[in-house]
């Protein structure tokens, strides 16, 4: 099950928001470990850390990276060229991290079996098309965006239903003083760091990973690539970078992406015990953010 939560996250990330793919994949994992009576934590770990690494990839992994894309006016392919090495580092990484546990995922058990379906094939397919086409005829960036959002709505709408079962609305109002909470530290911070924002437009190394990593975990990925996007201007080079940064640091802490908040609530609301998952999610972050740094 480990080995498939990583393959599931690390395919479908990329091209889909790491947000809807924690939506959809953490009552799976849920559901299976409470089945087999295992410890939940190495999975959510691996999902949470897989969906933040993956979709740190390409344009359309996460809201971070489509404000960065937008901004430095990227092709799809120099985006993807500046993050696929330290992308495909950090994984590398965090499978020597978590790979030791997965003798105690599972017990020798296996997953109920299940029918095969193409779906996934074709929807992923349909994404790829649509991501080659607007690019190479140079059609906005939006355009992609959207049409790949339709398809995603499209493909997943059976089991969208299934989120609406699992995430109360408890969880939501959670949910949401967390985000709003977030976005009011935000407001006050910002203006305080935006002096320091401005030296990272220029890619220098440590300063940018250790800035977007620090002010990450303090506000979320996403408001913090928005303070550096308010107060300067970023290459298509350097965006891909602060993706990176923004997306790896997403795996430190329970508050630096939106994605982990999603997940902790889903478990919570199941009765799941969450502090071996954090300290567990915080160690392998921790080492899995190194790449940033190059």
């Amino acid at each position: 099950m480990l080995y498939a939560v990583v393959v599931v996250t690390a395919l479908f990330s990329p091209l889909i928001l790491n947000d809807v793919v924690i939506l959809i994949l953490t009552p799976v994992v849920i559901g299976y470990a409470k089945q087999f009576r295992i410890d939940v934590a190495p999975l959510l770990v691996a999902e949470i850390t897989f969906t933040n690494i993956a979709s740190s990839l390409t344009p359309l992994g996460n809201p971070q990276n489509i404000l960065l894309w937008s901004a430095s006016r990227a092709t799809f392919l120099q985006f993807v060229e500046g993050t696929s090495i330290p992308v495909l580092i950090s994984g590398i990484i965090a499978v020597v991290v978590l790979l030791p546990l997965r003798t105690r995922v599972g017990g020798g058990k296996e997953l109920p079996s299940t029918p095969r379906s193409i779906t996934p094939g074709i929807y992923l397919a349909l994404v790829i098309a649509v991501i080659i086409v607007s690019d190479a005829s140079g059609l906005a960036a939006y355009i992609a965006l959207g049409v790949s959002f339709a398809l995603g709505l499209l493909f997943t709408s059976h089991s969208l239903r299934r989120v609406i079962q699992d995430f109360d609305f408890r969880s939501l109002l959670i949910l949401y003083v967390l985000v709003g909470s977030i976005t009011v530290v935000s407001l006050y911070i910002g203006p305080a760091l935006a002096n320091y924002a401005t030296p990272v437009a220029e890619g220098v190394q440590p300063y940018s990973a250790l800035f977007v990593g620090g002010v990450s975990n303090l506000i979320s990925n996403v408001p913090a690539t928005q303070l550096v996007l308010s107060v300067t201007s970023v290459s298509p080079h350097i965006a891909s970078k602060i993706a990176v940064e923004a997306g790896l640091a997403g795996n430190i802490d329970p508050i630096a992406s939106f994605a982990n908040i999603l997940a902790l609530l889903m478990a919570r609301r199941a009765g799941l015990p969450l502090r071996r998952t954090i300290l567990l999610q915080f160690l392998v972050g921790v080492a899995a953010f190194i790449p940033a740094l190059l």
